[in-house]
């Protein structure tokens, strides 16, 4: 089992150590009458609230819980050609990416728009345009990186202002390139960690976007966070699971299996970290699990 961790890890079915993380039932209470779509983004901020982001009709696109699941707010003000992921920086301003629609906003934790990335409906590839960007992160100094994404297959960096900088990345297999550019993060040295989907993969670049190696033993990851304990954790809605993995690239351990029914992760999308140390996931079937060691 130990060499297959370091191989095929995705093929181990029994965890090495328990993680100790047990999904919480009946988490997430919507209004009377709301309904999620497909859940593609979810966020913690600072105080534990979670942001929901999802593509349906029966409910606002973006909707705010707090830790104990209960509803605290929606926002509605804006269209979305189609929600991706959502993101919350360190003043809790909540961005979202809008892959159809080709921009990224930053909207202030009362809902006011305060700054966009892209231009609304235009596609392209240069400093200003995106082709269905997917998430965004954010390095040390307040720069932005953008996976752009379904289209470009780039990661476009920005300074705090928001004045592109520098892109790097291309379609294709090999370092450097991507399938799909699907999510990602920084670290506190700001390294750039890629979750290369369908390459299966996770790529590691410096803060210029010069290679610095790669996760190819995990799974095939949709997302990644860095959680405060140091840890690394990827969620993976192909295998049915969320991995831990330190910053060697070594995984530690995982838990959940494939389905979709309470605790599986067969359509998970989207994955966070929050303060007091839940995980939160979200699936492109209309659910929202959270799994607490408490």
């Amino acid at each position: 089992m130990k060499d297959l961790l370091h191989t095929r890890a995705w093929e181990v079915k029994e965890s090495p150590i328990d993680l100790g993380y047990r999904v919480v039932p009946e988490w997430g209470k919507l209004p009377e009458g709301w309904s999620l779509g497909q859940v593609s983004g979810v966020a913690t901020d600072s105080k534990n609230r979670v942001y929901v982001f999802h593509r349906g009709s029966d409910a606002p696109p973006l909707i705010c819980l707090d830790s104990d699941g209960s509803f605290l707010s929606s926002y509605e003000k804006l269209s979305f050609g189609r929600p991706h992921m959502v993101v919350c920086d360190a003043d809790d301003n909540v961005w979202l990416a809008d892959d159809g629609s080709h921009i990224i906003y930053k909207l202030s934790p009362d809902g006011e728009v305060l700054f966009t990335l892209g231009i609304k409906d235009v596609p392209g590839e240069d400093g200003i345009h995106f082709n269905q960007p997917t998430d965004i992160a954010f390095g040390p100094q307040g720069e932005m990186y953008v996976s752009d994404g379904y289209g470009n297959r780039r990661i476009a960096k920005f300074d705090a202002k928001g004045e592109f900088l520098l892109d790097w990345g291309s379609e294709g297999e090999e370092p450097g390139q991507f399938a799909l550019p699907h999510g990602l993060i920084t670290d506190n040295k700001g390294q750039v960690y890629v979750a290369d989907r369908e390459n299966w993969r996770v790529q590691i670049f410096d803060p210029d976007g010069r290679f610095v190696t790669q996760w190819s033993h995990v799974g095939r990851i949709f997302d990644l966070v860095q959680g405060s304990d140091g840890l690394f954790y990827t969620c993976d809605g192909t295998t049915g699971r969320v991995t831990q993995i330190d910053a060697s690239g070594e995984v530690l351990g995982f838990f959940g299996e494939s389905g979709e029914g309470l605790g599986q992760l067969s359509t998970a999308h989207d994955i966070d970290y929050s303060p007091n140390g839940d995980i939160v996931v979200g699936h492109l079937d209309g659910r929202v699990h959270k799994f607490s060691q408490r």
